[in-house]
């Protein structure tokens, strides 16, 4: 008798089609197929096969409705494999080499709703270039977008598409590609840091896109090529990793985006369901006339102006005049101090291990991580600065110095004042006076206090990590300079409601 739940009925009609010859293509179409009539529930059933890689089964082995392998007799098992049959194999790593993570229905539906209302004119022809198996054609088609159009490398993420979205018209090739103006282009694109990426790829995206520098995810070429794919006056509307919305290596995108598009959404970041990674979305009329950022209507050219140009939905207007009138009376931190990271231990054929211990020995020095920072404990360094990566120059250690661990997630910025000579890895920034008379002290109260915190988030957006660029230009009071012993907000002249919206972004 068959079985009422879609997952099982999929995960056999995989094996019974693989078993009789079929590809992995096909056999995810049946699988699909076999789920039942609900295009949603066939989805949600067929993904994760797709999503697997077939392989061969050296023992016999059961499987259970999550495609973990179990024991035949298993009373989880819901499908028995023979030895040398093929089954459905749970590929994790090459589902984050690819980026493939499958977006939730709901979100699904609000991506192409935002979409939707950010276009000017008729919808016709909706897109996606990142289509997998076919959740945001279902939900173009549930808008009423009467043509679908979707693509993927994947071939049988491509097939459980095909049978989800029948009118949809689909093509197995790369969506950064060039192709027809298109009313509406919705999706997810694979989020695939540098890692990850194929070298080859790599350097002929920097080719076709100069602007492209640091150490960019895919998902910024990838977001780029989706505007160009859009007719004037056409929507976008794409699901982004957050941190391209304020880190560096998606700055000139961001940049180009606010002077040639209008933002028409800019979603509050999110957690992405079963990948850690936090997200938003992002929706513009492409070529439309710029007009203020949301969701608070901040001045597009006052976005621009914070050295960042954050796509935040914390930003208020009048926030970088704010920032103006305080870095006016202010020196930045970088002019009396040295600011880098530590060092990188580990080098070409060597490990962390090779030159770290636990004891003290003869010629070894103090070394901390940001974590032992945390914990008190001292490890010894072994300094041989051939072997390491980024050895860095010991008078950078040397002498008092503040070290500040250099992921800072959601909380204010950790500050350890150091007088031993202790060295550090490189996720700790040092700080290191170079002729400065304000105290230590002083200074570490500047960078652990909720004034700092908030303007990194106005300048910069919501950030994971603190980078030595940004340290280097936090700005000092020069009031400090002759007066140190003054409170932050009068030396930098503040009223009270200046003061209190610093507070109030820096809680």
């Amino acid at each position: 008798m068959p079985s009422s739940d879609p997952r099982v009925r999929a995960i056999h009609a995989w094996l019974a089609a693989s078993a009789a010859g079929l590809g992995h293509p096909e056999a995810c179409a049946c699988a699909a197929r076999a789920a039942g009539p609900d295009p949603w529930q066939a989805l949600a059933a067929a993904t994760p096969i797709a999503r697997a890689c077939p392989a061969l089964a050296s023992r016999d082995l059961g499987v259970d409705v999550r495609l973990r392998t179990l024991t035949p007799d298993h009373p989880c098992a819901v499908a028995r494999v023979p030895a040398g049959a093929p089954f459905p194999q749970l590929a994790p790593q090459a589902r984050k080499s690819a980026g493939g993570f499958d977006t939730p229905r709901a979100m699904a539906y609000r991506v192409v709703r935002a979409g939707l209302d950010a276009a000017s004119g008729p919808v016709r022809r909706g897109l996606d270039p990142a289509c997998g198996s076919g959740t945001f054609l279902l939900a173009l088609h549930e808008a009423g977008v009467a043509e679908l159009r979707g693509e993927d490398l994947d071939a049988a993420a491509l097939a459980v598409a095909a049978v989800v979205a029948p009118s949809a018209h689909l093509q197995q090739r790369d969506g950064m590609r060039s192709g027809e103006a298109e009313d509406l282009v919705v999706g997810n694109p694979p989020f695939v840091p540098p890692e990850r990426q194929e070298k080859g790829a790599r350097l002929a995206l920097r080719q076709r896109l100069p602007w492209l520098h640091g150490r960019f995810d895919l998902a910024v070429p990838f977001a780029w090529c989706c505007a160009e794919r859009v007719r004037p006056g056409g929507g976008l509307c794409l699901v982004l990793p957050a941190s391209l919305l304020a880190q560096p290596y998606g700055l000139e995108l961001r940049r180009r985006w606010l002077a040639q598009h209008r933002i028409t959404v800019l979603g509050q970041p999110e957690p992405f369901p079963g990948a850690r990674v936090t997200v938003a979305l992002v929706a513009l009329q492409v070529g439309g006339v710029p007009a203020p950022m949301p969701p608070h209507g901040v001045p597009i050219e006052e976005v621009l102006a914070l050295p960042a140009a954050p796509f935040s939905t914390q930003l208020r207007p009048g926030d970088a005049g704010l920032i103006a009138r305080l870095r006016a009376v202010s020196v930045e931190l970088g002019a009396h101090f040295e600011v880098d990271t530590g060092v990188v231990v580990h080098g070409a054929g060597h490990r962390r291990a090779d030159l770290l211990s636990d004891l003290p020995g003869p010629g070894l020095l103090p070394y901390a991580d940001a974590r032992d920072l945390r914990r008190g404990r001292r490890r010894w360094l072994d300094y041989q600065p051939e072997r390491m990566h980024r050895p860095k120059r010991p008078a950078l250690f040397a002498g008092p110095k503040l070290l500040v661990p250099r992921v800072v997630a959601d909380r204010p910025l950790e500050v350890f004042e150091d007088h031993s000579g202790l060295w550090v890895g490189h996720t700790v920034n040092v700080v290191r006076p170079t002729g400065s008379v304000l105290p230590l002290a002083r200074v570490a109260e500047l960078l652990r206090s909720r004034v700092t915190r908030a303007i990194l988030r106005l300048e910069r957006g919501e950030r994971l990590d603190v980078y030595p660029r940004d340290l280097r230009s936090l700005p000092v009071p020069l009031a400090w300079l002759e007066l140190p012993a003054l409170d932050l907000q009068r030396a930098w002249g503040l009223d009270d409601q200046d003061w209190h919206r610093l507070e109030q972004v820096g809680a």
